[in-house]
């Protein structure tokens, strides 16, 4: 056979070479992109992340907080807006397809707005505001039977009382309820309809956050509505968390919404599916600790936070910790000046003793439930590195106690797992490791909320590879200021 021409050697050269980069152009697109949205107490949050668990893109945008006292405030336009800006910013930067969304929204937050024009008629309303909390007073018997009910302790931070409050004042709420246009619920549920362009919804974790919510249902309590005087017809249809919430509407493509849920509901999640042997710990405004539950044991110093509505529901025993990020953020109001997230831990390496610190931020939170003293210093207070570090302190000591109790009902966890933005302090989480007497793992990323949102979507666990291990050490001093502090807090329930 005679040899081919030199031609004819080349053009079948570029075809095979044509042939593999347009398989590796497929296998490439063929990776595709799950979309991940976290609506914080800080503002919105994308992340783009792709088959491996590797986040590729991410956007954020800052909203701010009306505080006034025991009110908190957002304003709801500001937050679709940047919410509606993160998500343009990730879907123009993809360079492949988006396959799914996942939304993440902070627990408790709740507005009211127009169900035909979806215009916002109140202010969102934080999870910390506390406006009601001196309004809805429940005897212990209607406490007990609330909780039997939803899962959930009566509580200030809950959504239901704020709801009847902007029922009770706000004149444009009052309007559109006569003229039959009105809706209200959980924040989650507004951002639905604004972002998917069809009806609200929400899925069962936001629903039980507003104490209107049956865990024998899995939708809204007719008697928990009559009590809080805020009416069932009012509130948007209750889902599974993972539905067809819709599709999120951009010029480029439209991706669709198929996981909603309450931003620390996620974190079991990171396993792939809940797992009881696993304490999750997340750090961020609040520190949030969720332990899955084999049962649904109701416990009156903690939550019992829905997790999956699969047969009778799958459940995890939540405990609450306000003053984590809320506390470094007293701490700067009270000395007039930033702390630079990046040097929190230079800072407070250089403090000797520091003194104690009470807390109380927000109030206390599981497992105490009450309001506590002052937030306050107790010794002496050598430098602005020793308040720091003593800040840090307590926040390891909240959770501290917060474990003992919750490890007296369920056991020892055989894994305990950090994530959330102030998991990237090496001096919190090496006081956790040290205060608990185990190793950590922490999130290397610190997205929690994201990579939960992703496990969760996908149906599989973040790998190994995601977290790094904090090591123990026996800390007997540490010990000792600990025990010295749980003196001067509150007696335990």
């Amino acid at each position: 056979m005679a040899p081919l021409p030199e031609q004819v050697l080349q053009c079948q050269h570029q075809s095979v070479l044509a042939s593999s980069l347009l398989l590796e152009h497929a296998l490439v697109n063929f990776m595709s992109l799950t979309l991940t949205l976290d609506c914080g107490g800080h503002g919105c949050q994308a992340l783009l992340i792709d088959d491996d668990a590797e986040i590729v893109a991410e956007a954020f945008r800052p909203v701010a907080s009306r505080v006034d006292g025991v009110r908190v405030e957002q304003d709801a336009n500001e937050i679709l807006e940047a919410m509606r800006a993160v998500i343009a910013e990730l879907v123009d930067a993809a360079c492949r397809s988006i396959a799914v969304a996942g939304l993440a929204v902070q627990r408790g937050n709740v507005l009211c707005w127009d169900k035909h024009s979806g215009d916002a008629l109140s202010p969102v309303i934080s999870w910390r505001d506390r406006r009601r909390s001196s309004h809805f007073a429940p005897d212990r018997e209607m406490c007990r039977q609330i909780q039997a009910a939803n899962g959930l302790r009566v509580s200030p931070y809950a959504g239901a009382a704020k709801l009847a409050w902007c029922l009770e004042q706000i004149q444009t709420v009052q309007a559109a309820r006569d003229r039959g246009s009105l809706c209200c619920g959980p924040l989650g549920a507004w951002l639905v309809k604004q972002l998917c362009g069809g009806s609200a919804a929400v899925d069962d974790s936001l629903a039980q956050r507003s104490l209107l919510w049956s865990r024998a249902r899995f939708d809204w309590d007719e008697e928990l509505c009559r009590v809080f005087a805020v009416p069932r017809q009012l509130l948007p249809p209750v889902r599974a968390s993972r539905s067809d919430f819709g599709e999120i509407r951009m010029e480029r493509q439209s991706v669709p919404l198929r996981l909603l849920m309450g931003d620390q509901n996620v974190l079991p999640y990171l396993d792939g599916r809940p797992d009881p042997a696993c304490l999750s710990i997340n750090l961020g405004t609040g520190a949030f600790l969720l332990r899955p539950m084999s049962d649904q044991r109701l416990a009156s110093r903690f939550q019992l936070s829905i997790l999956d509505r699969t047969g009778s529901g799958v459940y995890a025993l939540e405990a609450s910790v306000h003053g984590a990020a809320s506390a470094l953020e007293w701490l700067e109001q009270k000395r007039g000046e930033g702390i630079p997230a990046e040097d929190i831990d230079a800072i407070a390496a250089k403090a000797g003793t520091p003194p104690l610190f009470l807390n109380t931020i927000d109030g206390l939170g599981s497992p105490w439930w009450q309001t506590g003293p002052e937030p306050a210093f107790v010794g002496t207070v050598e430098d602005s590195a020793a308040e720091l570090a003593a800040v840090l302190e307590s926040m390891a000591f909240l959770i501290r106690a917060n474990v003992d109790a919750m490890t007296a009902l369920a056991g020892r966890p055989e894994r305990v797992r950090v994530s959330g933005g102030l998991s990237r302090s090496e001096q919190l989480c090496g006081l956790l490791a040290s205060l608990l007497g185990t190793d950590l793992l922490r999130l290397r990323s610190g997205e929690g909320t994201a990579l939960g949102l992703w496990a969760a979507l996908q149906g599989r666990a973040v790998p190994g590879s995601a977290f790094v291990r904090v090591p123990t050490a026996s800390d007997s001093s540490l010990e000792q200021r600990y025990q010295a502090w749980l003196k001067l807090m509150p007696p335990l329930p």
